[in-house]
């Protein structure tokens, strides 16, 4: 992991555009990484701050947190809440009320905020899988991309030509450190150590775009957690997607992620569907743009009947090797496994020749799939 060089770091902070929680609301966040906390302490800060208290005590007396009388007491209302909703409701009061829009007119404001708010919850969703705690990884999942924003309050017509000229990530992140001498994965990893985010936390975050460049040992507790926001980022992609055609071509992107931890379709569908009822509440209590998403059950009938045996077999056929995606990952369209691709595995594998000489290259050789991957995504 690479952060901003330090004195760069103090010019980008001159500035005062990087979307920082300040005072009282750092204060919480930073309480509340704290193993021994006390409730005190935090009762203590959040009365020290009229806005946030209101915000708490709001939140904890609506109806799907509270069925009994008003609330009142804050330390009641914390107690309702608890740890995760308080540092996201400070986290969403600091940050998000103040950089709901902003100067750079190629950033779409709106659907980052969502698309956060949509991994936050597929991050939480997913913890159980490598035994992460929920909360950290929600808290992860929401700020995994800060540094988008923050590059785009800071040099809003630089950074607006970045984003769009239609660059892939890498070309992007080398345009960006020509440009403001760092990146969005530098500056945010920063960021939120600066914050007083623990350092795994923020390594996982800083990789979670490509967790394989990142040679974290396997199994490893960093490993599982990269893992997670990189998979949350991928249902979140197909929560904030334009339209039911465009989530069903990135569904075998998300099918092939999620056999890394072992999880099926059909399982990877519950999980969705919970994540876009959650992610729909959530909006509505942050006033975060949400929208209607098909259930993926059903989304699966965009796709072909062919394409949908041939993802059942790939997905089932890595759970089976193990979810060894290094092998699998390093070459492909849109993370669809190319005839190239094909060539690896079978050297890595030999008694899966047969399946994946015939099933990859059968859903690779439909003219119309192909078209449709490679004109939109490529």
């Amino acid at each position: 992991m690479k952060l901003v060089d330090p004195a760069r770091y103090v010019q980008l902070k001159e500035s005062r555009r990087l979307p920082s929680p300040k005072g009282v609301p750092l204060a919480i966040i930073r309480l509340l990484q704290r193993e021994n906390y006390k409730i005190e302490d935090l009762v203590r800060l959040v009365q020290s701050d009229p806005a946030i208290a209101g915000e708490l005590l709001r939140f904890s007396n609506a109806a799907s947190f509270s069925n009994s009388n008003p609330v009142v007491s804050l330390s009641k209302a914390i107690t309702i809440l608890g740890v995760l909703r308080v540092r996201v409701i400070v986290i969403a009061f600091s940050v998000m009320n103040n950089n709901r829009s902003g100067v750079c007119p190629q950033f779409d404001y709106e659907r980052f905020w969502s698309r956060a708010l949509a991994t936050a919850i597929s991050a939480q969703a997913l913890a159980s899988h490598v035994k992460i705690n929920a909360e950290e990884n929600f808290t992860a999942g929401l700020l995994c991309t800060l540094g988008e924003l923050a590059l785009a309050s800071i040099f809003p017509e630089s950074y607006g030509e970045i984003i769009s000229g239609n660059n892939d990530n890498t070309n992007s992140i080398k345009l960006e450190r020509k440009a403001f001498g760092t990146d969005r994965h530098e500056l945010n990893a920063t960021l939120l150590l600066e914050w007083g985010l623990p350092l795994e936390l923020v390594t996982a975050i800083y990789h979670c775009e490509d967790p394989d460049i990142a040679n974290f040992q396997d199994g490893s507790r960093i490993q599982g957690l990269t893992l997670c926001l990189n998979i949350a980022l991928a249902y979140a992609d197909i929560c904030v997607a334009v339209d039911d055609r465009t989530r069903g071509v990135m569904l075998p992107n998300l099918y092939a992620k999620v056999a890394q931890l072992g999880i099926s379709q059909d399982e990877t569908n519950s999980i969705a569907d919970d994540v876009i009822r959650s992610w729909q509440d959530w909006g509505r209590f942050l006033k975060i743009q949400t929208q209607e998403v098909t259930d993926f059950a059903d989304l699966l009938e965009s796709v072909s009947p062919e394409n949908q045996t041939a993802m059942n077999e790939i997905g089932q056929a890595l759970i089976n090797l193990g979810g060894d995606w290094k092998a699998i990952q390093s070459d492909s369209l849109f993370e669809i496994p190319t005839e190239r691709l094909v060539i690896a595995v079978e050297n890595k594998h030999t008694n899966e020749r047969g399946f994946y000489d015939t099933k990859l290259k059968r859903l690779l050789s439909q003219q119309e799939t192909f078209d449709l991957i490679n004109g939109r995504y490529w």
